[in-house]
């Protein structure tokens, strides 16, 4: 008995789609949210504004020293209102300082940023490149007290230059008629950043 093997390819078979698409696009679904007219910034967080001083105060003005009293005299209250702000007080005082012009506003200006660096503000370092240096080459027994207070407290390495400078200066040179000697302060700041660690000037 023969087997035959009886075979039926089964041939491919395509549909065609005689049927129309709708090629309409298909709307997204929105995420749950949007189209609720919300605002686009969270109305419940207050900005808060730039530290200003206020305009309806009258401050005293600074006195500076004298022989009969060496010591420099504010207006505790302007003072208070630096430090109480904070960093949100350096604008103003980088503004305050740059635009002083007199004797008793540059002292004044670093009477208070030494205050400030002394209540904890951060990133005054940073005003020493523009605002602190400018007052490097001052002859004023005041400013150069003053600030050798700030270069004391925020140890800028760059700073000792400029602290030997007027150390030496002021030696040779003698202040006439100086209510004290501000070399007691810029020595005081040199060994600080003669002391720091990180600086090692010497």
């Amino acid at each position: 008995m023969k087997i035959q093997a009886i075979t039926n390819p089964i041939k491919r078979v395509m549909f065609k789609n005689t049927e129309n698409i709708d090629k309409t696009p298909i709307t997204p679904v929105q995420k749950i949210g949007e189209g609720l007219n919300q605002p686009t910034k969270d109305v419940f967080v207050k900005e808060e504004k730039p530290f200003e001083l206020p305009k309806d105060v009258e401050f005293k003005k600074p006195v500076l020293a004298t022989k009969e009293k060496p010591y420099c005299q504010f207006d505790q209250n302007k003072v208070d209102l630096f430090v109480n702000a904070k960093e949100k007080a350096i604008p103003t005082l980088t503004k305050m300082l740059n635009e002083a012009k007199t004797e008793e506003e540059k002292t004044e200006g670093l009477f208070i940023a030494n205050q400030m660096i002394a209540a904890g503000t951060k990133g005054m370092d940073k005003m020493y490149y523009g605002t602190f240096s400018k007052f490097n080459e001052d002859r004023s027994p005041n400013v150069q007290s003053m600030l050798s207070g700030v270069y004391r407290r925020i140890l800028v390495p760059d700073a000792f230059g400029p602290l030997m400078k007027m150390l030496v200066t002021n030696i040779l040179v003698p202040q006439k008629d100086a209510p004290f000697d501000p070399n007691e302060s810029i020595g005081g700041a040199i060994l600080e950043h003669i002391k720091a660690p990180e600086i090692h000037p010497l």
